[in-house]
Protein backbone atom coordinates (compact mmCIF):
# COMPACT_ATOMS: atom_id res chain seq x y z
CA UNK A 1 0.00 0.00 0.00
CA UNK A 2 1.44 3.20 -0.94
CA UNK A 3 1.07 6.51 1.22
CA UNK A 4 0.28 9.42 -1.43
CA UNK A 5 2.61 11.80 -1.46
CA UNK A 6 1.02 14.92 -0.71
CA UNK A 7 0.38 13.38 2.96
CA UNK A 8 4.52 12.58 3.17
CA UNK A 9 5.29 16.18 2.58
CA UNK A 10 2.63 17.34 5.09
CA UNK A 11 4.19 14.96 7.84
CA UNK A 12 7.65 16.21 6.68
CA UNK A 13 6.95 19.99 6.79
CA UNK A 14 4.87 18.84 10.72
CA UNK A 15 8.79 17.21 11.86
CA UNK A 16 10.60 20.33 10.02
CA UNK A 17 8.13 23.16 11.96
CA UNK A 18 8.40 21.44 15.01
CA UNK A 19 12.14 21.17 15.22
CA UNK A 20 12.44 24.72 14.31
CA UNK A 21 9.82 25.83 17.11
CA UNK A 22 11.82 23.77 19.44
CA UNK A 23 15.39 25.29 18.41
CA UNK A 24 13.91 28.51 19.04
CA UNK A 25 12.05 27.54 22.61
CA UNK A 26 15.56 26.77 23.24
CA UNK A 27 17.33 29.88 22.73
CA UNK A 28 14.55 32.28 23.84
CA UNK A 29 12.52 32.43 26.95
CA UNK A 30 8.87 33.68 26.78
CA UNK A 31 7.56 35.06 29.93
CA UNK A 32 5.07 38.10 30.85
CA UNK A 33 6.56 41.06 32.24
CA UNK A 34 5.82 42.96 35.52
CA UNK A 35 2.36 44.55 35.76
CA UNK A 36 2.43 47.96 35.81
CA UNK A 37 0.06 50.19 38.58
CA UNK A 38 -2.18 52.82 37.20
CA UNK A 39 -4.22 54.34 39.75
CA UNK A 40 -6.88 56.93 40.51
CA UNK A 41 -6.47 60.60 42.52
CA UNK A 42 -8.87 62.84 43.52
CA UNK A 43 -8.86 66.04 46.14
CA UNK A 44 -11.52 67.44 47.81
CA UNK A 45 -13.69 70.00 46.24
CA UNK A 46 -12.96 74.10 47.10
CA UNK A 47 -14.67 76.78 45.94
CA UNK A 48 -13.63 80.22 44.31
CA UNK A 49 -15.26 83.42 42.61
CA UNK A 50 -13.53 82.31 39.36
CA UNK A 51 -10.91 79.38 38.18
CA UNK A 52 -7.82 81.66 38.40
CA UNK A 53 -8.04 81.97 42.22
CA UNK A 54 -8.90 77.77 42.74
CA UNK A 55 -6.15 76.83 45.49
CA UNK A 56 -4.65 74.24 42.69
CA UNK A 57 -1.50 73.74 44.92
CA UNK A 58 -3.32 72.41 47.72
CA UNK A 59 -5.84 70.59 45.67
CA UNK A 60 -2.90 68.93 43.68
CA UNK A 61 -0.87 67.65 47.14
CA UNK A 62 -4.25 66.16 48.45
CA UNK A 63 -4.47 64.79 44.83
CA UNK A 64 -0.83 63.83 45.24
CA UNK A 65 -1.49 62.20 48.69
CA UNK A 66 -4.58 60.03 47.32
CA UNK A 67 -2.59 58.66 44.37
CA UNK A 68 0.12 57.57 47.07
CA UNK A 69 -2.64 56.14 49.00
CA UNK A 70 -4.21 53.95 46.00
CA UNK A 71 -0.73 52.55 44.90
CA UNK A 72 -0.32 51.34 47.92
CA UNK A 73 -3.42 49.67 48.65
CA UNK A 74 -3.43 48.47 44.81
CA UNK A 75 -0.46 45.98 46.30
CA UNK A 76 2.50 48.45 44.36
CA UNK A 77 5.72 47.39 45.51
CA UNK A 78 9.68 47.85 44.68
CA UNK A 79 10.23 44.81 42.45
CA UNK A 80 13.35 43.04 43.13
CA UNK A 81 14.15 40.95 40.12
CA UNK A 82 15.78 37.70 40.23
CA UNK A 83 17.32 36.20 36.95
CA UNK A 84 17.25 32.54 36.42
CA UNK A 85 21.01 32.73 37.30
CA UNK A 86 20.27 33.95 40.31
CA UNK A 87 21.87 37.38 39.86
CA UNK A 88 19.49 40.37 40.97
CA UNK A 89 18.64 43.93 39.52
CA UNK A 90 20.43 45.61 42.29
CA UNK A 91 19.71 47.24 45.91
CA UNK A 92 16.18 48.10 46.04
CA UNK A 93 16.50 48.56 49.57
CA UNK A 94 16.71 52.29 49.45
CA UNK A 95 13.50 52.72 47.07
CA UNK A 96 10.08 52.95 48.38
CA UNK A 97 6.59 53.63 46.43
CA UNK A 98 5.41 56.71 45.00
CA UNK A 99 3.14 58.12 42.42
CA UNK A 100 4.55 59.66 38.87
CA UNK A 101 2.03 62.49 37.63
CA UNK A 102 0.14 61.96 34.43
CA UNK A 103 2.00 62.14 30.69
CA UNK A 104 0.14 65.95 30.87
CA UNK A 105 0.10 66.64 34.57
CA UNK A 106 -2.69 66.21 37.17
CA UNK A 107 -5.99 66.97 35.69
CA UNK A 108 -7.47 70.32 37.13
CA UNK A 109 -11.62 70.49 37.42
CA UNK A 110 -13.80 73.50 37.62
CA UNK A 111 -17.66 73.22 37.69
CA UNK A 112 -20.03 76.31 37.46
CA UNK A 113 -23.20 76.98 39.45
CA UNK A 114 -24.85 73.83 39.65
CA UNK A 115 -27.12 71.77 41.92
CA UNK A 116 -24.30 69.28 42.15
CA UNK A 117 -21.63 71.68 43.27
CA UNK A 118 -22.08 72.60 47.38
CA UNK A 119 -21.07 76.39 46.53
CA UNK A 120 -22.60 79.21 46.65
CA UNK A 121 -24.17 80.63 43.29
CA UNK A 122 -21.91 82.66 41.78
CA UNK A 123 -18.66 80.58 42.82
CA UNK A 124 -16.67 77.32 40.85
CA UNK A 125 -15.83 74.88 42.36
CA UNK A 126 -12.37 73.42 41.87
CA UNK A 127 -10.56 70.05 41.93
CA UNK A 128 -7.90 68.09 40.97
CA UNK A 129 -8.93 64.63 40.01
CA UNK A 130 -8.45 62.08 36.96
CA UNK A 131 -11.49 61.27 34.31
CA UNK A 132 -12.75 57.75 34.95
CA UNK A 133 -12.74 57.21 31.54
CA UNK A 134 -8.82 58.07 30.41
CA UNK A 135 -6.40 56.31 31.96
CA UNK A 136 -3.85 58.96 30.08
CA UNK A 137 -5.06 60.79 33.10
CA UNK A 138 -4.25 58.26 35.54
CA UNK A 139 -0.99 58.18 37.97
CA UNK A 140 1.41 55.51 37.27
CA UNK A 141 2.86 53.59 40.70
CA UNK A 142 6.68 54.42 40.59
CA UNK A 143 9.04 54.62 43.38
CA UNK A 144 11.35 57.08 44.82
CA UNK A 145 14.72 57.16 47.01
CA UNK A 146 14.25 57.00 50.95
CA UNK A 147 16.22 58.64 53.77
CA UNK A 148 16.64 57.00 57.29
CA UNK A 149 14.91 60.31 58.50
CA UNK A 150 11.92 58.86 57.25
CA UNK A 151 11.46 55.98 58.96
CA UNK A 152 8.74 56.01 61.73
CA UNK A 153 7.89 53.52 64.81
CA UNK A 154 7.60 53.10 68.39
CA UNK A 155 9.01 49.87 70.03
CA UNK A 156 5.81 49.62 72.76
CA UNK A 157 2.59 50.93 74.10
CA UNK A 158 4.52 53.17 76.28
CA UNK A 159 6.74 54.43 73.69
CA UNK A 160 4.22 54.36 70.82
CA UNK A 161 4.94 56.99 67.93
CA UNK A 162 2.00 59.75 67.74
CA UNK A 163 0.12 59.87 64.61
CA UNK A 164 -1.95 63.63 64.49
CA UNK A 165 -2.84 63.91 60.89
CA UNK A 166 -3.80 61.81 57.63
CA UNK A 167 -0.54 60.14 56.93
CA UNK A 168 1.42 57.51 54.88
CA UNK A 169 4.62 57.08 56.56
CA UNK A 170 7.57 54.66 56.61
CA UNK A 171 9.02 51.93 59.09
CA UNK A 172 11.36 49.30 59.51
CA UNK A 173 11.18 46.46 61.53
CA UNK A 174 14.89 45.36 60.94
CA UNK A 175 15.62 46.66 64.49
CA UNK A 176 12.42 46.07 66.47
CA UNK A 177 11.78 43.64 68.98
CA UNK A 178 8.14 41.45 69.65
CA UNK A 179 6.86 43.73 72.18
CA UNK A 180 3.30 42.99 71.26
CA UNK A 181 3.56 38.89 72.08
CA UNK A 182 1.21 35.76 71.80
CA UNK A 183 -1.27 35.38 72.68
CA UNK A 184 -2.26 39.06 71.80
CA UNK A 185 -0.15 39.25 68.68
CA UNK A 186 2.36 37.81 66.77
CA UNK A 187 5.99 36.45 67.43
CA UNK A 188 7.80 38.83 65.18
CA UNK A 189 8.86 42.26 65.71
CA UNK A 190 6.64 45.37 66.29
CA UNK A 191 5.87 48.90 65.89
CA UNK A 192 3.04 50.78 67.83
CA UNK A 193 1.81 53.73 67.17
CA UNK A 194 -0.64 56.27 69.07
CA UNK A 195 -3.69 58.76 67.77
CA UNK A 196 -6.15 60.46 70.16
CA UNK A 197 -9.55 61.66 68.76
CA UNK A 198 -11.43 64.47 71.09
CA UNK A 199 -14.78 63.75 68.55
CA UNK A 200 -16.17 60.70 67.16
CA UNK A 201 -14.26 60.20 63.84
CA UNK A 202 -13.76 58.27 60.68
CA UNK A 203 -10.73 56.40 61.00
CA UNK A 204 -9.11 53.49 58.09
CA UNK A 205 -5.82 52.42 58.09
CA UNK A 206 -3.69 49.61 56.53
CA UNK A 207 -0.18 48.35 55.98
CA UNK A 208 1.84 47.22 53.38
CA UNK A 209 4.85 45.49 52.93
CA UNK A 210 7.13 47.80 50.23
CA UNK A 211 9.19 45.10 48.74
CA UNK A 212 8.53 41.99 46.46
CA UNK A 213 10.25 39.75 44.23
CA UNK A 214 10.33 39.37 40.33
CA UNK A 215 11.09 35.75 39.66
CA UNK A 216 12.22 35.50 36.31
CA UNK A 217 12.36 32.01 36.04
CA UNK A 218 8.65 31.50 37.19
CA UNK A 219 7.50 35.19 35.51
CA UNK A 220 5.60 35.48 39.18
CA UNK A 221 5.70 38.68 41.56
CA UNK A 222 5.71 37.40 44.99
CA UNK A 223 5.13 39.53 48.16
CA UNK A 224 8.33 39.41 50.46
CA UNK A 225 6.26 38.69 53.77
CA UNK A 226 2.63 39.84 54.74
CA UNK A 227 2.54 42.66 57.75
CA UNK A 228 -0.12 42.32 60.39
CA UNK A 229 -2.02 45.06 61.87
CA UNK A 230 -4.19 45.62 65.33
CA UNK A 231 -6.11 48.35 66.28
CA UNK A 232 -6.10 48.47 70.12
CA UNK A 233 -8.44 50.67 72.70
CA UNK A 234 -6.27 52.89 75.97
CA UNK A 235 -5.89 49.99 77.85
CA UNK A 236 -4.56 47.52 75.40
CA UNK A 237 -8.10 46.22 74.53
CA UNK A 238 -8.35 44.81 70.75
CA UNK A 239 -10.68 46.88 68.80
CA UNK A 240 -10.31 45.12 65.32
CA UNK A 241 -7.71 43.22 63.62
CA UNK A 242 -6.82 43.87 60.06
CA UNK A 243 -8.03 41.56 57.15
CA UNK A 244 -5.68 40.49 53.83
CA UNK A 245 -6.72 42.99 50.98
CA UNK A 246 -4.10 41.20 48.64
CA UNK A 247 -0.70 39.71 48.94
CA UNK A 248 1.42 41.75 51.13
CA UNK A 249 -1.44 44.55 52.03
CA UNK A 250 -3.25 44.02 54.91
CA UNK A 251 -6.35 46.93 56.16
CA UNK A 252 -8.33 47.99 58.45
CA UNK A 253 -12.68 48.00 57.96
CA UNK A 254 -13.05 51.72 57.93
CA UNK A 255 -15.18 52.53 60.72
CA UNK A 256 -16.32 55.52 63.12
CA UNK A 257 -14.62 55.56 66.82
CA UNK A 258 -15.44 57.70 69.82
CA UNK A 259 -13.32 59.84 71.19
CA UNK A 260 -10.63 58.37 73.23
CA UNK A 261 -6.16 57.30 72.90
CA UNK A 262 -6.27 54.21 70.12
CA UNK A 263 -3.02 52.12 69.36
CA UNK A 264 -2.05 50.91 65.85
CA UNK A 265 0.60 47.74 66.09
CA UNK A 266 1.74 46.76 62.81
CA UNK A 267 3.19 42.82 63.26
CA UNK A 268 5.10 40.25 61.89
CA UNK A 269 5.45 36.83 62.53
CA UNK A 270 8.95 34.63 62.44
CA UNK A 271 7.63 32.39 59.52
CA UNK A 272 7.01 35.73 56.88
CA UNK A 273 9.64 37.62 58.61
CA UNK A 274 12.24 35.50 57.79
CA UNK A 275 11.29 36.44 53.95
CA UNK A 276 10.95 39.63 53.90
CA UNK A 277 13.37 42.80 54.70
CA UNK A 278 10.79 44.11 57.24
CA UNK A 279 10.26 47.75 55.30
CA UNK A 280 6.71 48.52 55.08
CA UNK A 281 3.99 51.84 54.80
CA UNK A 282 1.49 52.55 56.72
CA UNK A 283 -1.14 54.55 56.06
CA UNK A 284 -4.00 56.14 58.84
CA UNK A 285 -7.04 58.46 56.82
CA UNK A 286 -8.84 60.62 59.68
CA UNK A 287 -12.30 61.43 58.08
CA UNK A 288 -10.69 60.14 54.73
CA UNK A 289 -12.73 58.16 52.32
CA UNK A 290 -10.06 56.54 50.54
CA UNK A 291 -11.13 52.83 51.16
CA UNK A 292 -14.68 52.49 50.66
CA UNK A 293 -17.69 52.78 53.38
CA UNK A 294 -17.70 51.78 56.59
CA UNK A 295 -17.35 48.42 57.62
CA UNK A 296 -19.15 45.72 58.98
CA UNK A 297 -17.12 45.03 62.47
CA UNK A 298 -19.18 46.95 65.57
CA UNK A 299 -16.54 49.40 67.30
CA UNK A 300 -17.10 49.53 71.12
CA UNK A 301 -15.98 53.15 72.75
CA UNK A 302 -13.04 53.24 74.42
CA UNK A 303 -11.79 54.95 77.99
CA UNK A 304 -9.91 58.00 77.11
CA UNK A 305 -8.93 58.70 81.15
CA UNK A 306 -6.25 56.00 81.82
CA UNK A 307 -3.65 56.68 83.81
CA UNK A 308 -0.62 57.68 81.90
CA UNK A 309 -2.25 58.69 78.19
CA UNK A 310 -0.60 61.33 76.75
CA UNK A 311 -2.99 64.59 75.87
Amino acid sequence: MRVPLDSIRSMYCLVVGLMSVSVLLTGCEIRPKPFVHLVEYQSRSACASRPGDCPWDRLQREAEFSALVNCVLAGANVLKIVEEDGTSDGDQSSRIVAPLPPRYGYERVTVGNSEATSCPANATACSVANRHDRELTWATCGTRPLTDAELRGGEDLAHADRITDSVLLTGTLSQANDEYRLPDGLDGPDHVYRFTLTERTRIEAAVAANRATWSGVAGLVQSAWQPALWLLSSDGTRVQQGYVLRAGVTALFPSELEPGTYYLVVDSSIPEWKRGDGLYRLYVGFNQTLMGPVGPPKVAPTDPHRKGDAP
